[in-house]
């Protein structure tokens, strides 16, 4: 082969190489714009951008309100069924320190919906994303700058989509409800390999059928959920991650929705990929009985230390 036959190869080689790269970077981009298309918030991303395209930049720190939301009434197909967030964590993004602090907010925490005792996990079932930002920004003081909710179904599908994650059982596992076709067993010290379905029955695992459990009810959930959710990140943030990543895009916009745009969820996923440190707490506080009703009551002293590293630099709201 003479040189010049050579480069052209070469040449032809490096060109359908960019052709191939472009389109996976044209098909990627279209799939994190289905995500932003969903959002409930219309009016309020278009006001929050608007800000932000004369505020912000690279370095801004953020906080992200993460929503699972229940089947809502078991049997019911309507859109309009109320559900309510099974799981609610605010994830935050320091720009200073690159660290990552990920706050469970137990479902049982005390708020006043409309004037009334209610617990957070009912805010969804009122008011929708809208009612749920507004009653984390209230409880905690702080300001929301994105969200992203994702419903059980969507979940399986995600956890698919990765491929499924490895874990230990911890605790033996024998629970049923055949109102919500959902039976959950697994024996203490065996490692099994979760696919979405199972990963759903781990993350919602609370009691078993005799009543014996967790001690700590919800709280010891939380943390059930946060050691999955660590396997997972771990999960993605190996290379074997990559080839999945076309059958993930396919997956999210289906099934969760953000108000964040494609370049913002380029950006800040790559932040929380190459964070420093990424640490998972729940907030402290203490059970009480109201008039026959169990909430979970947030104690803002208990919390000062966590709050503290949210508040040192919340970003432009």
């Amino acid at each position: 082969m003479t040189l010049r036959r050579a480069f052209r190869v070469i040449i032809k080689v490096f060109i359908i190489l960019l052709l191939l790269v472009i389109a996976a970077s044209v098909y990627f981009y279209q799939g994190l714009s289905k995500l932003s298309k969903n959002t409930e918030l219309n009016d309020y991303n278009s006001v929050r951008n608007s800000v932000e395209a004369e505020e912000s930049d690279n370095s801004q720190s953020i906080n992200i309100l993460a929503l699972g939301v229940d089947i809502g009434t078991p049997g019911s197909k309507s859109e309009k069924d109320p559900k309510r967030t099974d799981t609610m964590m605010l994830m935050h993004y320091n720009a200073e320190t690159k660290e990552v602090q990920v706050i469970s907010i137990p479902r049982d925490t005390l708020i006043k919906i409309n004037g009334k005792n209610a617990k957070i996990n009912a805010a969804h079932a009122v008011g929708g994303v809208s009612s749920s930002i507004e009653a984390v920004e209230k409880l905690l003081d702080i300001k929301i700058n994105y969200y992203g909710k994702v419903n059980y179904e969507g979940f399986r599908k995600i956890i698919d989509s990765i491929g499924g994650v490895d874990v230990k059982i911890n605790n033996d596992m024998d629970y049923d409800d055949f109102e919500q076709d959902l039976h959950i067993h697994f024996k203490k010290g065996e490692i099994v390999h979760l696919d979405g379905e199972k990963a759903e029955e781990f993350f919602r695992w609370r009691k078993n059928n005799n009543g014996t459990g967790l001690l700590e009810g919800d709280i010891g959930r939380i943390e059930n959920q946060h050691y999955f959710i660590s396997e997972v990140i771990d999960k993605v943030k190996s290379p074997w991650i990559i080839p999945k990543i076309p059958g993930i895009l396919m997956t999210l916009p289906k099934y969760s929705e953000t108000n964040m745009t494609p370049d913002e969820i380029i950006k800040y996923g790559f932040s929380f990929v190459k964070a420093s440190k990424i640490e998972m707490v729940t907030l402290k506080g203490h059970d009480k009985f109201i008039k026959g009703i169990s909430y979970f009551i947030y104690d803002e002293d208990y919390n000062k230390k966590i709050m503290d590293k949210i508040r040192n630099k919340t970003g432009v709201f």
